[in-house]
């Protein structure tokens, strides 16, 4: 497949220049893509909510749009703001061939700075895309992006990171050990959850699909197979970023009140809007712990898992963005029970930390505040129940609130 931030790369090499400005330019910054074109002293200026957007406003037909000045005959510096990334480059001499087909191309966040020059300019670009299949570029963007914005498929809200690491632990904290002794058949499970988050200042919605299914022991149904696959769409003001990822764990129970569940999971997200596509693969241990009192019950969770993205290979690229996160997700829960219309209901009431150790992300740690209502749903004696409520999450520039609905039978 095509990598969006080459197209971005190899369109600025194909266009042509023929005058050096000297003006500093910046591109603008509101946005999650920005673009600043200088030609002949005179600076333009462009945002773009879309990496596919900045893309087409590199074409040489729509550099005019952005700076007037531009003709397609003279030298121009651009500089590009992507997605918190600083990325410059620039036809320092003028001509087709000779001196004015070297093309240079700088990202110093990067410790990058090269200069390619062909037979000719188209030539200098083949030479730049060499330079992106074998140097390892596009990963350290990724890795980069990751670090220092809060809009990354990969571990921002509602990136494949975070999402494996609310289903590892939700597959294992909501559900609370039981005391019964009633047979239990199989269970499928599927909901919707729907998030509105205030991400640095942007408008992002969440759109997940969780599913599962648990094959319990015929001998102790508390020991369960446990399959789970959630699918989720991100959209931040029309930059969409789609992810999914399949996960198993065995539910061991210790005794009557604690239960172990490691379990593996592997994920990828992809998107066009934001120049990505990742790998992600886990192995986590969590620990559900039930404390039962006269009028509610409390469960204590905690997990630990090591989450890391693997190699991806698209056409001629391969590489991965070296992302190895430690996760600790851990919280506490309240269940209460109450009859209404004479249905047996309980109301849970949620606190969950989650903090990630290892590579430097932007939203390195959130705390959620939910509460639900619905059927009970003991790990052993229920065989459909219902469920639905709200949670609070906050993290480093982002907050907000999300609904959910599930269903298992």
């Amino acid at each position: 497949m095509r990598i969006r931030i080459l197209a971005m790369v190899t369109a600025l090499a194909a266009a042509p220049a023929t005058t050096m400005a000297q003006v500093a330019c910046t591109s603008p910054t509101e946005d999650l893509y920005g673009l600043g074109v200088s030609v002949g002293g005179v600076c333009g200026q462009a945002s773009f909510d879309t990496a596919q957007d900045l893309i087409d406003g590199l074409e040489t037909s729509q550099l005019g749009d952005v700076n007037v000045n531009y003709d397609g005959t003279q030298i121009a510096n651009m500089e590009i703001f992507f997605n918190s990334l600083p990325i410059t480059l620039s036809f320092p001499n003028a001509g087709f061939t000779g001196d004015g087909a070297a093309l240079q191309f700088s990202i110093p966040e990067l410790g990058v700075n090269e200069t390619f020059v062909g037979a000719d300019r188209d030539a200098s670009q083949d030479l730049l895309e060499d330079f992106l299949k074998d140097s390892g570029v596009i990963a350290d963007i990724m890795k980069y992006q990751a670090a220092n914005s809060p809009h990354s498929p990969i571990s921002g809200p509602g990136g494949v990171i975070p999402t494996a690491v609310m289903s590892d632990f939700g597959e294992v904290f909501n559900t609370m050990p039981s005391d019964q002794e009633t047979e239990a058949a199989n269970l499928i499970g599927a909901g919707i959850g729907l998030s509105s988050l205030s991400v640095d200042g942007r408008d992002t919605t969440i759109t997940t699909i969780p599913l599962s299914y648990a094959i319990r022991n015929t001998i102790d149904p508390r020991r369960q197979l446990v399959f789970s696959m959630p699918i989720t769409i991100a959209d931040s003001e029309g930059a969409k970023a789609y992810s999914f990822s399949l996960g198993v764990g065995y539910r061991f129970p210790i005794n009557e009140a604690w239960t172990l569940t490691p379990a593996v999971r592997y994920g990828l997200t992809g998107s066009e809007d934001f120049a990505t596509v990742a790998g992600v693969a886990s192995a986590t241990l969590a620990s559900t712990y039930a404390l039962r009192f006269e009028h509610f019950d409390m469960a204590i969770g905690n997990m630990i898992g090591y989450y890391t993205t693997t190699k991806i290979d698209a056409g001629d690229y391969s590489f991965d963005p070296d992302i190895h996160n430690t996760v600790l997700r851990n919280g506490v829960m309240l269940s209460q029970p109450v009859t209404l219309g004479g249905k047996r209901l309980a109301f849970e009431y949620s606190l969950i930390d989650t903090r990630y150790l290892g590579t430097e992300i932007y939203v390195d740690n959130t705390q959620e505040l939910g509460i639900t209502v619905g059927t009970n749903r003991s790990a052993l004696s229920s065989r459909t129940y219902i469920r639905g409520g709200l949670n609070l999450l906050k993290g480093k520039d982002t907050t907000g609130i999300s609904l959910n609905i599930g269903y298992w039978f």
